[in-house]
């Protein structure tokens, strides 16, 4: 708070008009910022194609989120200041998200301080995950409500490594072997596009295969809870509800993955191609999470601990907007994609004992479906 003298009056006890100075009346000071930008959006009423480039979805979708988040966001007006609205909460944690600018530029867009841009974007998306993330990233209730061609298949297993600001502590072990620094995001999705399960934080020098192992989805899957009733006989085989990944991941029972190289057979080879054109959808998706939300393209600035928080708000926001058909413009795609190569194949005597088991067994069952 600051307070200065009216002119005529002394610094001391007293005024010309003979009152002291402390039953005169003291005024609170704030900074005057400007709030244009939202003025202009509220008074031009915004074309999609605005509100798609400003806010990376479409008016309506943009009122949806409102209407869910508002209890959550929502601040009362005080003494001091008079609360900002849910609207520019959320407009302005969406702009960050997607226009991927300095907390600098947050403030000046929208008449806001920096500080309170950081607060709002923590308080909208942990709304958004608390809220919205287990209604809209949830595991279909069955095979055929993923979408695949392949019998049984219920997703594709993939990584993406988040760039970051190398952190105070083990920055090391956040520096992968692409040569930057970051942190994993693993997620099923199915053949729309949409993520199922995410699983987010690990730091980047981290295997998929241990990712994988870390996670919740393995916990369930091996405990044989995450579709306990779906199996079917095919090939007089019975084959559970399985997930699809690449190479880095090891064959287990749930959790297919393509022949080795070096012991294809024309059949296999035959498999190993539906498997690639059905693992496209996995980088599509994250392709598309990335082009929407460019704060996930550039090296993220924000605390490493909060970082989990923010990367599945923007899956889960990716999905709505997929939910709710809002356009995704092809320029929005990454530059340079990136790169989706395979970590180091599995320990060969592993992958030997795995194909001569149950998941072996069960992966040629598959092939033999594709033949016939």
């Amino acid at each position: 708070m600051a307070w200065a003298a009216p002119a005529g009056q002394a610094r001391g006890g007293g005024s010309s008009s003979g009152l002291p100075l402390l039953l005169r009346e003291r005024r609170l000071w704030s900074k005057a910022r400007s709030s244009a930008f939202w003025d202009l959006v509220r008074a031009k009423a915004f074309t999609p194609w605005e509100w798609a480039e400003n806010f990376r979805l479409g008016p309506a979708t943009f009122d949806y989120l409102c209407g869910r988040l508002r209890g959550a966001i929502q601040r009362q007006d005080t003494n001091m200041r008079r609360a900002i609205p849910v609207e520019v909460r959320l407009a302005m944690t969406l702009w960050r998200l997607g226009a991927c600018t300095e907390y600098r530029a947050v403030e000046q867009q929208f008449g806001v301080s920096r500080s309170t841009v950081c607060k709002i974007l923590r308080d909208v998306c942990e709304a958004v995950v608390g809220l919205l993330t287990p209604a809209y990233v949830a595991a279909p209730e069955t095979p055929e409500a993923a979408g695949f061609t392949l019998p049984q298949m219920a997703g594709v297993l993939g990584s993406l490594h988040v760039p970051i600001r190398a952190p105070n502590e083990n920055a090391a072990g956040y520096y992968n072997r692409r040569g930057w620094h970051s942190v994993v995001l693993q997620a099923a999705v199915d053949s729309r596009g949409c993520f199922w399960d995410i699983n987010v934080g690990c730091p980047g020098r981290v295997s998929d295969a241990q990712v994988l192992q870390g996670s919740e989805l393995y916990r369930r899957a091996q405990e044989g809870v995450l579709f306990p009733s779906g199996a079917r006989e095919l090939s007089g085989v019975q084959v559970p509800v399985y997930l699809l990944g690449g190479s880095s991941y090891p064959l287990l029972p749930w959790l297919m993955r393509p022949y080795r190289a070096g012991e294809l057979t024309p059949a296999r080879r035959r498999f190993n191609e539906y498997a690639a054109a059905a693992r496209t959808v996995a980088g599509v998706a994250f392709g598309r999470l990335r082009g929407r939300w460019r704060c996930l393209q550039k090296r993220n600035d924000t605390d490493v601990a909060f970082l989990p928080t923010l990367i599945a708000a923007c899956c889960t926001l990716h999905n709505i907007c997929e939910a709710h058909g809002d356009p995704f413009q092809p320029r929005w795609f990454p530059e340079e994609e990136e790169e989706q190569d395979e970590e180091e194949e599995q320990d060969e005597d592993e992958d030997r004992a795995s194909e001569a088991g149950a998941a072996g067994q069960i992966r040629e069952a598959l092939l033999r479906t594709l033949r016939d």
